[in-house]
């Protein structure tokens, strides 16, 4: 075939033949050293996801993967399009079945297994759609969907996270030998240049997927992040090096320059992964597929030298044979540790590692590697295909159901004990989860009365915040519409209030929206009065959530710098959100549970047994909203500690029939919002009646005996010298 004729292989050399993934393949040539290779990248992402903050860009261990990936299969595809003129379509679908689907679907149910016992309802409840996407091999579409924040997110609500990225290479799979068959079938009419035709068809794809990936980081990071289409270059990347085999020879013609090529490519892609890089996941995942592709080359091109040798000893070799099991398994472990241990990151670490590796390789001995040496299965590839379909199918529509849906067994709790109160039968956790809240308006890059959700013939208020905002727009829609007022909606979940102040969560976005907020969409809304509201960034009584400052450097809680950062950045927002006259409210942040009150409720007998005592003194950030407060008449530091936790600072786990939040969640149900709507009605016209926001005092005395007593004592206090003024109130701990 005149297609082929051009294509060269590499000899064959080595003494135990391997295909991708570390598959027995007696037509390819083993490489040890990119097996090695794997277990430099999947201890990467292990190092990551157990929280080692040197490693703060190990996530790219699974880029490496991906350029390891198109290398491989494509090398394989190139050797039957080579030998037999096509490729054996039956026989290559089966084999990555047989890769991949017995590992996964061990770990999917043993971790769907675990995780019924170690999380809240909610979470199991909200997990059952996830575990489906990773069974049908579409996880990274169900997280796009869901906008699942990879850096940041809560680790607990990700059950399946990892299996993103197998969902992308089996999607590559799928779709790739048809794309090369069908692509060196079109360019036959190119005679002596097909393969030139087909590489450049090649690159032009992965340059279109690369530019794709740059411009949606901003607008949808999640796609930029997860999408198959935006991940493509990778795979496609090291589909080129196999596609331009002679590119080995002519880098081995550099001699000692193309040896030098393999510690240096390895030493950037460790720097790369380390925290010294401040490049968001999309411009390092570039980076590293650039560096990968040099290291691959130059490991392939050359012979010996101290990396190489150590890629290709014994114990590395047989770590980067089982790093397929390695990355599976380490998820559930370190779900496990962070659940119920809450060791150090370094200890986390090395107890990952042990267990994650004894579990590999027991599956790799016991499990994996008799399915895909099996002789009797290769002969039965079609039966094999089809037996995959079905498992997966059956899989996710049947098995995961019945695991996750399960009756919680806090329906049976006693309830015989004196003195004390039973949880109640009934809770309903379903609704406890934050995907269950409402999605804000979005006017960033478009008009911006697109953010005005109710639309009233009085005043024009302003939610602005991260998804702590987005939390509480139910109970300020209640308030619009209760009073004829205007509501606007500028929420970005990751992303604070303060100008010049951003989180890893969502950096770029964060930057190019918040501009647009500050110096465009607000000065259009021209609000009357705005809300502000954030998670407490500097509370130390909770998990900290990393800061980053204008220049993209992380700054650690509690430290001179971090409090300097937060203030300036508040000091410099609050003039320009009040400028014109306009007023702001700053609601300080509810007191969080370090721990999840409803993974508690599920696994104990009394409400008791879940309270929690919440942080009794304000943080130096509140501290700095109240003096903002007390030096101008215009701004409102508002405290609702005692809304969510009435005999504060004793907080109970359940709030109005809901579980309250911590600060895993670290937000309120659709539940509690509700009821925080009526008692911030209270506070808010008590504040603002004076200003006229609220003109007809009927509606003011229809409010419940408890908030008529509420204003009684404070027109006491206002009538004693030094008392605070009426827009003060609540102080921290006052009376409800």
């Amino acid at each position: 075939m005149a297609a082929t004729a051009s294509i060269e292989t590499p000899p064959t050399r080595g003494r135990t033949p391997e295909g991708p993934d570390g598959e027995p393949d007696p037509e390819s040539h083993y490489r040890p050293h990119l097996d090695g290779l794997r277990a430099i990248a999947v201890y990467l992402v292990v190092l990551f996801h157990a929280g080692i903050s040197r490693m703060a860009g190990g996530f790219v261990g699974v880029d490496v993967f991906f350029v390891l990936s198109g290398f491989l299969v494509t090398q394989l595809l190139l050797r039957d399009i080579t030998n037999l003129g096509s490729v054996r379509f039956a026989r290559f679908y089966a084999r990555r079945y047989r890769r991949l689907l017995p590992a996964a679907f061990v770990a999917l149910v043993v971790t769907a297994m675990v995780y019924v016992g170690i999380a809240s309802p909610a979470n199991v409840a909200s997990s059952v759609n996830a575990f489906k996407s990773a069974f049908l091999y579409a996880a990274n579409w169900f997280f796009i969907g869901r906008s699942t924040a990879y850096f940041g997110g809560n680790i607990a609500q990700n059950p399946v996270l990892p299996y993103w990225s197998l969902a992308v290479e089996e999607q590559f799979y799928l779709v790739w030998p048809l794309l090369l068959a069908g692509g060196f079938a079109f360019t036959r009419r190119f005679g002596a240049r097909q393969l030139g035709a087909l590489r450049l068809g090649v690159g032009i794809t992965a340059v279109v997927s690369l530019l794709a990936a740059f411009l949606l980081r901003s607008s949808s990071p999640a796609h930029a992040y997860y999408g198959t289409d935006t991940r493509a270059y990778q795979l496609l990347a090291g589909a080129l090096i196999a596609l331009v085999p002679g590119l080995f020879a002519r880098v081995g013609g550099l001699g000692r320059r193309a040896r030098a090529l393999v510690p240096l490519s390895t030493l950037a892609l460790l720097f790369l992964a380390s925290s010294w890089v401040h490049f968001d996941a999309i411009a390092r995942g570039a980076a590293v597929t650039l560096t990968t592709v040099v290291l691959i080359v130059a490991l392939e091109a050359t012979e010996g030298g101290v990396v190489k040798r150590f890629l290709s000893s014994a114990p590395v070799v047989y770590l980067g044979k089982i790093s397929y099991g390695t990355y599976l398994w380490h998820w559930p472990v370190i779900l496990v540790i962070t659940e119920l241990l809450h060791l150090s990151a370094l200890s986390t670490a090395a107890l990952t590692c042990f267990i994650a590796t004894s579990c590999a390789s027991l599956s790799f001995q016991l499990l994996e590697l008799p399915i895909r040496t099996s002789r009797v299965l290769d002969r039965y590839r079609r039966p094999v295909i089809a037996a995959g379909l079905a498992i997966s199918a059956v899989s996710a529509l049947v098995l995961i159901p019945a695991i996750l849906t399960e009756e919680s067994s806090s329906a049976t709790r006693g309830n015989t004990a004196s003195g004390f109160t039973p949880i109640p039968a009934g809770l309903d956790f379903a609704d406890a989860v934050f995907t269950s809240t409402p999605t804000p308006p979005e006017c960033f890059d478009r008009p911006a009365d697109t953010c005005t959700t109710v639309r009233g013939h009085g005043r024009h208020l302003l939610l602005l915040g991260d998804s702590h905002a987005r939390m509480l727009i139910p109970t300020f829609e209640q308030i619009a519409r209760t009073h004829d007022l205007t509501l606007s909606v500028v929420a970005l979940g990751g992303c604070p209030w303060q100008r010049h102040l951003y989180t890893p969560t969502r950096e770029a976005q964060c930057r190019r929206d918040k501009e647009d907020a500050y110096e465009r969409v607000i000065p259009d809304l021209d609000p009357d009065l705005v809300v502000a509201i954030n998670y407490g960034y500097d509370d130390p009584s909770v998990a900290p959530f990393p800061v980053l400052s204008a220049t993209g450097k992380a700054v650690a809680r509690g430290s001179a710098a971090f409090n300097a950062l937060m203030n300036d950045t508040t000091d410099a927002s609050v003039r320009a959100l009040t400028a014109g006259d306009h007023e702001l409210v700053i609601i300080e942040p509810t007191p969080l549970a370090r721990e999840d009150p409803a993974a508690c409720l599920v696994h104990s007998k009394f409400l008791e047994d879940c309270r929690y005592v919440a942080r009794a003194n304000p943080s130096r950030l509140e501290q700095h909203y109240r003096q903002l407060d007390s030096g101008s008449p215009r701004i409102w530091s508002a405290n609702f500690d005692t809304f969510v936790c009435p005999f504060f600072p004793i907080c109970d786990p359940v709030v109005a029939g809901a579980a309250a939040p911590s600060s895993a969640t670290s937000h309120k149900t659709s539940v509690s919002t509700g009821m925080l709507a009526s008692k911030f009605c209270v506070w808010f016209m008590l504040v603002s009646r004076q200003n006229g926001w609220v003109d007809r005092l009927a509606a003011y005395r229809n409010y419940s005996a408890g908030a008529r007593r509420r204003r009684r004592r404070r027109r006491s206090r206002r009538s004693r010298p030094g008392a605070r003024s009426a827009r003060n109130w609540p102080a921290r701990g006052a009376p409800d």
